[in-house]
């Protein structure tokens, strides 16, 4: 494994992740990164929910929004008008967009078991419907054995704002109060299950929900029980596709007069290690767009001699 403190390129990353992927039974887990071109952030969302339903903003001036303020902020909304709190959302994450982007089209090809993504935009549900493929889950319809019953599942574990084709903020995981329901229930099940049993690499995500690191400092505490019992015990492969940090005042200067935040970057790797999870690190041309994750993608789909999936055939990316 390269050392964390190195940027890997696009066909560095894929060699990286073949390994992980090798077995066909890895899981491809996406953030919102890969959405946010097209969809808004989540400091965005909140600020419109807010905006909707009377509710005074975060201060944006304060530096590092925490995702529990957001959360907690959520909830506040929910709460002064549930109506308006799930049209907003309806209208932020559930319109239909004629944008997509290829790093979804590379994904559905790459060998990947199963898809799980936190976001609530249809770009990956829509885009793999347009080869017909119709094994779709979301909230709170969620079974860990629709992995082993249905090839290449997708999973949107905080639920899908535009099911069966129509707008809806209903069953979305965003504020407090769905978070715990979701996380001490059905989902919480479901994560678990995940991170004990099958490899998983993070894509375009840094894992900030709270309650998503509670799942996996409970499954790194089981994994360290079962190494005290079994020699030679090894947790399954967890990788996480992370962009370099720049320091914030850095952000308007040209990318080689950006500086780099290695403490920030230390941070996190060590928390992702925390919970056996190896960080991959690249430069991002564009912090918005992310084009080396689709560089990426795309030649993990070369290494790779997996056949098209989800009827890709012909029709998929060249």
């Amino acid at each position: 494994m390269a050392p964390t403190t190195d940027t890997l390129n696009s066909a560095q990353l894929a060699a990286e992740i073949l390994k992980a992927v090798n077995g066909r039974d890895c899981i491809a887990w996406i953030g919102s990164g890969l959405s946010r071109p097209v969809y808004d952030d989540w400091p965005s969302a909140i600020s419109k929910l807010c905006k909707a339903c009377g509710v005074k903003d975060l201060d944006g001036s304060l530096p590092g929004t925490k995702s529990d303020q957001l959360i907690d902020k959520a909830e506040e909304c929910k709460l002064a008008n549930e109506g308006l709190y799930e049209a907003t959302l309806a209208d932020i994450y559930g319109r239909e967009e004629v944008t997509s982007r290829r790093a979804y089209l590379w994904l559905l090809k790459a060998p990947f078991k199963a898809y799980v993504t936190t976001n609530f935009d249809p770009l990956l549900s829509e885009t793999a419907a347009a080869f017909e493929h119709t094994d779709l889950f979301y909230y709170p319809l969620l079974e860990g054995r629709d992995l082993e019953r249905n090839r290449k599942p997708i999973f949107y574990i905080h639920g899908h704002a535009r099911p069966n084709g129509a707008p809806s903020g209903k069953n979305l995981v965003l504020a407090r109060s769905e978070f715990n329901k979701a996380y001490q229930g059905i989902v919480g099940v479901f994560v678990q299950n995940l991170l004990l049993s099958y490899p998983i690499v993070f894509i375009g995500c840094r894992l900030s929900d709270p309650d998503i690191h509670e799942q996996i400092r409970r499954v790194h505490s089981m994994h360290t029980q079962i190494k005290t019992t079994r020699t030679g015990f090894v947790p399954r492969a967890r990788l996480a596709l992370l962009p370099t940090i720049f320091r914030e005042n850095s952000g308007t200067m040209t990318a080689a007069k950006r500086e780099r935040d290695s403490t920030a970057e230390e941070q996190e790797t060590t928390l992702f290690r925390a919970f056996d999870t190896e960080v991959l690190r690249y430069d991002a041309a564009d912090p918005k767009q992310h084009w080396e994750v689709e560089a990426m993608l795309q030649y993990l789909c070369k290494l790779s001699s997996e056949t098209p999936s989800v009827g890709l055939g012909e029709a998929g990316p060249k």
